[in-house]
């Protein structure tokens, strides 16, 4: 009787990501946190706005966005408005980029 082993991997499906956070200084859900992501140290993260240009990106993406602009043509560390938000994440391991929506609310 012969024995093999098989080891399946899926990827991106122990990645969640939420769909709202509030980063109004409470201490309670101020930060945009993908629980998940430090399994894919090369992720690429980037937000935009409705009008598709971008407000935030970091390569290595660590929990840390608090919903203020992140890109330097639009004053960096300016609260972002309330509002929908779109995001790019690109998990660095070949796998085909997921792409939704966040909404802030303050």
């Amino acid at each position: 009787c012969a024995n093999a082993t098989v080891d399946i991997t899926v990827v991106g499906l122990d990645v969640k990501v939420p769909d709202a956070f509030s980063p109004n200084g409470d201490g309670v859900n101020d930060f945009f946190v993908i629980k998940g992501l430090e399994t894919y140290p090369n992720n690429v993260l980037r937000i935009f706005n409705r009008w598709g240009n971008l407000v935030f990106q970091m390569k290595g993406y660590d929990n840390s966005w608090n919903g203020q602009n992140g890109v330097k043509v639009l004053h960096i560390g300016i609260d972002l408005p309330d509002g929908t938000y779109y995001y790019v994440l690109d998990l660095g391991d070949g796998s085909k980029p997921q792409a939704s929506f966040i909404v802030i609310k303050r």
